[in-house]
């Protein structure tokens, strides 16, 4: 059962390719300073984790939703989870996309864990696919909006997938024509009973960062989706039959490549627009957090996202704190804090008569280096 999508190039379409690859060659090189940069991250990453989570039905706006990602209590109500979720999802595929290396079932299984995982379990595991029938059933209606494969044809189909994407065939294709073929596909497979939407749309930004399209961390297209969601939808059902069988198995994918690279288009347009009022004439040198690790990079968008919501002494950091918003164990988490501040990048505060280190405060230095917060960026990014 190998799978080789079918669809056609327009001159619409080759358009909008145009526009992503001249957006994304200024976005690259435009000399941004620092703290723009790092806010232009945090950004894209809430209003991403906002975006698709409310398409599925997440009621926090925007002030609730700051407040879930800045918070690292793992208490709270599932929508509150379901935000913290997605953005340590979008960590994982940040990790994934530096590797560069191929999207496997095992990556995806994973993905989806972390997306659906509830409470205060450890993450380790991976999800399995689903064994039973899953239809999509309109809430107010009651009717089936889609019936997906048979649950005995899933891991074929899912190998299929995960083949085809690792092939020549697929290589030579643009990177957005690629991202929107896996979503799509994988989004009929509908592999999981839960959680499919997010985890699709996490791919599809996965094979965008390693293929070179993240822009800087800056580049975010859910929002666009979830802004007409009915268009969204009609898009991905492209006219289809609701069996998978009838018609869904094997469809031209024309309509759905052409409205995913026409909304990445206008995403790599308007953040090229944003990015070249927020330019320098003389430019700085390279930001000094993109000098450090990877996830010593995502610490510093969690002390942001403090920043932003205002919360009391933002830069104090505890072994809890690390524990829930990398999902690691305390002992690690007191390893991490204990080399950062080896490193210089945090400083430890004494408590008590035995001068206890209970917690750690980011480096004075950091929080001149990275938070000197400009209004003009608040402002021109919508957040």
């Amino acid at each position: 059962m190998s799978f080789v999508p079918r669809f056609t190039y327009s001159n619409s379409l080759v358009r909008y390719l145009g526009i992503i690859e001249g957006a994304r060659a200024v976005i690259e090189v435009l000399p941004l300073p620092p703290d723009t940069t790092l806010r232009l991250r945090h950004d894209a990453l809430q209003r991403s984790t906002r975006s698709s989570t409310q398409i599925e039905g997440n009621p926090l706006d925007e002030a609730a939703v700051r407040r879930a990602i800045a918070g690292s209590d793992r208490t709270g109500s599932d929508a509150e989870q379901e935000v913290r979720n997605y953005w340590r999802a979008l960590d994982r595929v940040e990790e994934f996309a530096e590797a560069q290396t191929p999207i496997t079932e095992a990556f995806i299984q994973e993905l989806h864990r972390i997306v659906i995982v509830r409470g205060r379990g450890r993450r380790g595991s991976k999800s399995d696919y689903r064994i039973t029938e899953c239809p999509v059933v309109d809430t107010l209606t009651r009717t089936i909006d889609y019936g997906p494969p048979e649950p005995g044809d899933v891991p074929v189909l899912m190998r299929s997938l995960v083949d085809w994407l690792s092939s020549m065939v697929a290589a030579e294709l643009p990177a957005p024509i690629r991202a929107a073929i896996l979503t799509h596909r994988f989004l009929s497979i509908h592999p999981f009973n839960d959680g499919n939407g997010r985890t699709g749309r996490l791919l599809a930004t996965a094979e965008l960062w390693r293929s070179g399209y993240r822009m800087r961390g800056f580049f975010s297209f859910d929002e666009y989706f979830n802004a007409d969601r009915d268009r969204y939808y009609r898009n991905l059902q492209m006219g289809l039959p609701v069996n998978f069988y009838e018609g869904r198995h094997d469809p031209d994918h024309t309509r759905w490549l052409l409205y995913f690279v026409e909304t990445m288009a206008r995403a790599a347009d308007e953040l090229q627009t944003l990015a070249k009022s927020l330019y320098e004439a003389v430019a700085p040198e390279a930001p000094p957090w993109e000098r450090l690790a990877r996830t010593t990079q995502q610490l510093l968008t969690r002390l942001l996202a403090r920043v932003l919501d205002g919360v009391e002494s933002p830069y104090t950091i505890n072994p809890s704190d690390i524990e829930s918003w990398f999902g690691v164990s305390d002992r690690t988490a007191r390893e991490w804090l204990k080399d950062w501040a080896i490193e210089g990048f945090i400083k430890p505060v004494l408590t008590g008569s035995g001068a206890r280190i209970r917690s750690y405060e980011l480096a004075p230095e950091w929080v001149e280096k990275c938070f000197k917060i400009r209004t003009s960026v608040s402002e021109n990014s919508g957040s």
